[in-house]
């Protein structure tokens, strides 16, 4: 295969130096916390706390965003690092994840849309209940005043209005969160759904956020302040035996080069996506493996530059997932993902 073929030239490429494998914060992303809401984006309360019992039994060292971001930034990433998040401020968050979060007291983030708590306060939590979770490690941030698609522009809509739009749903909804909680509050940001382009991901930066996506690997120095990656950790990603594999990941040492936005044309028939890899002798590059709608695709690799190749994108949201085994850590992977959508002719696609 090609990615063999190639590998010797790697080799070659690159002087054969003793590398560490390459930590990063394993992010989570949770919803709902409850057995009568859509399963996909669900927990019970007793899911997470076999999810938070399994990171204290075995020495996972969870922390805050702020903190992440201090160790990102050094690139002194200690060994099994977590950070947890809770996108949109559920309320069942509140009454039936409590007592977990009191438990164990571990930092988490929850995100918020302010004009939907205002709108169906029966659904989502107070700001007098959000500062009471403040008390057991709680960060409240930003997710946007509406739980909107951002990409998307109304009709007869020029760029500069679009993004005028976006920076005031931003920059709201902050407003908001800063005089409830009493005081200026982080800039973090989760994308509604996940979805981003470069113009919004630059607007982001200029207003001096962190923004996280909902695509899947660990945050490294590799990772674009405005493009973070959280591993959902609901549904069927729930299972505390797959999701071992994730909270053991490691990052792929990879930038993406292209495409340049996830936000693909209507008519996509064929996407190229190439990534620069830098050296390292801990990734056993020969059995790299991505893998997209159930499918292994054959990546090849030619010195710092590992192309694949997709044939046709199905109308919505879907990512590619790349992964390769450590050498020096038996049974841990190096991972990477490439989020992706493509709207029908329309310019549109589902939830």
């Amino acid at each position: 295969m090609a990615i063999f073929r190639l590998f010797g030239l790697l080799l070659i490429l690159f002087p054969v130096i003793s590398y560490a494998a390459q930590h990063g914060v394993v992010v989570l992303q949770y919803h709902h916390v409850g057995d009568d809401t859509p399963r996909v984006t669900s927990v019970t309360a007793q899911e997470l706390e076999a999810h938070f019992a399994f990171l204290q039994e075995n020495d996972f060292n969870v922390v805050s965003l702020a903190d992440a971001q201090q160790l990102v930034a050094q690139d002194k990433v200690p060994d099994k690092t977590v950070a947890i998040t809770f996108d949109d401020s559920w309320r069942n968050i509140y009454s039936n994840g409590r007592a977990v979060f009191e438990k164990y007291r571990y930092p988490f983030t929850i995100f918020v849309n302010p004009h939907l708590m205002e709108e169906t306060p029966r659904l989502y939590m107070s700001w007098q209940q959000l500062n009471a979770l403040t008390e057991f490690g709680a960060t409240i941030a930003n997710h946007s005043e509406y739980h909107a698609h951002m990409t998307w522009r109304e009709e007869g809509e020029t760029e500069t209005q679009w993004l005028a739009r976006q920076q005031q749903a931003i920059v709201q909804a902050q407003a908001k969160i800063d005089a409830e909680l009493g005081s200026a509050q982080a800039k973090y940001f989760a994308y509604p759904f996940g979805e981003y382009n470069p113009e919004l991901a630059a607007l982001l930066k200029e207003l001096g956020y962190l923004a996280f996506g909902q695509h899947s690997g660990p945050w490294s120095r590799y990772v674009p302040q405005t493009e973070i990656p959280r591993f959902p950790a609901s549904g069927h990603y729930a299972n505390l035996t797959t999701l071992k594999t994730k909270l053991l990941s490691l990052a792929l040492p990879a930038r993406r080069v292209a495409p340049t936005s996830m936000v693909q044309s209507s008519d996509t028939e064929r996407l190229t996506i190439e990534l620069q890899v830098e050296p390292s002798d801990d990734v056993q590059w020969q059995q790299l493996g991505c893998f997209y709608q159930g499918e292994r695709l054959q990546p090849e690799l030619d010195g710092e530059r590992l192309t694949l190749s997709i044939d046709g994108l199905p109308v919505g949201r879907s990512r590619v997932n790349c992964t390769a085994p450590s050498k020096q850590l038996q049974g841990r992977f190096y991972w990477y993902s490439v989020p992706l959508v493509r709207p029908d002719a329309a310019g549109r696609w589902p939830d």
